[in-house]
């Protein structure tokens, strides 16, 4: 039986999860770890006035204002974690097809009733949905502890800190428009997934150099045979951050039911097709 159901896609995506905690979990908690230590650095060090002028000033700032028009202010501090939840994925993507066939636990799976696509659409639901979940919920803690910290000190200093509660309801509104950014991100860069599980699917060794390497030979001969840069331009517009972080929701459906958005997903589903069908290639 090839047919996948809801259970065997849950137990995938669980698999994908406990074998790449390091990247999807670990990684963004450490993050946030190290920006709050660093956090208390800047504070032990600044003069008492001036941290009780700092406390009172964000707490007048959002006292009585809609957390849904502060939200976009707390997708600056959240860069960091869109920074690395990039880097993390792209580790994830380039060894995910490659690792099962290098320590040949592709034939393991190639023996269960799972085929090759609902493999591959497992570690594609996890870049998309799943991962994002991780980094949302230790965002959430971040911005908790940081709260927590600033009243704690407002109260310490006799400082009014009501509004530090509008003030966490502004981060915490925040975290949808970050879940959304990253989910849009993913089916705009929905090209970028396929051709990085496509070689991850095909490369014998070091997917990373075949991917860059045969993405660079495109480039120069299409520069070499057309005297075009059309793929350069095309990869320059997918990677321009405008494209995908949204300040509201009416933006984010702006931005998915867009031609760039369809014609990127079409592309992405072409090269991801591709990864399905190398992967049943086995050295």
């Amino acid at each position: 039986m090839n047919s996948l159901l809801p259970a065997q896609f849950v137990a995938l995506l669980r698999r994908e999860v406990l074998e790449n905690r390091t990247l999807f979990i670990a990684a963004p908690a450490v993050l946030a770890l190290v920006l709050l230590v660093f956090a208390l650095w800047i504070i032990s060090m600044a003069p008492s006035a001036r941290i009780a002028e700092g406390v009172e000033y964000l707490s007048i700032m959002f006292d009585g204002l809609s957390p849904a028009e502060m939200a976009p202010m707390f997708l600056m501090p959240a860069i960091p974690f869109i920074m690395m939840l990039y880097a993390c994925v792209i580790i994830y993507l380039l060894n995910a097809l490659y690792q099962d066939r290098k320590d040949l636990s592709v034939f393991f799976w190639q023996s269960m009733p799972v085929s090759n696509l609902g493999t591959v659409l497992s570690k594609i639901v996890t870049v998309i949905a799943v991962v994002p979940v991780f980094y949302v919920a230790i965002l959430f803690v971040f911005y908790l502890l940081v709260v927590i910290a600033l009243s704690l000190l407002g109260l310490s200093y006799d400082v009014q800190v009501a509004g530090l509660g509008y003030m966490f309801l502004a981060a915490v509104v925040s975290l949808l428009l970050f879940y959304v950014s990253t989910f849009l991100a993913a089916l705009w860069l929905l090209p970028t997934i396929g051709w990085l599980l496509l070689f991850s699917a095909f490369a014998k060794r070091t997917p990373v150099m075949w991917a860059l390497g045969v993405f660079i030979l495109l480039g120069f001969l299409e520069d070499l045979i057309f005297g075009t840069q059309f793929l350069g331009n095309w990869i320059e517009s997918r990677i321009n951050f405008r494209q995908y972080i949204v300040l509201d929701l009416p933006m984010a459906m702006d931005r998915l039911f867009s031609y760039d958005m369809l014609f990127g997903i079409v592309v992405g589903a072409i090269l991801i097709t591709g990864a399905v069908y190398m992967r049943r290639f086995v050295d």
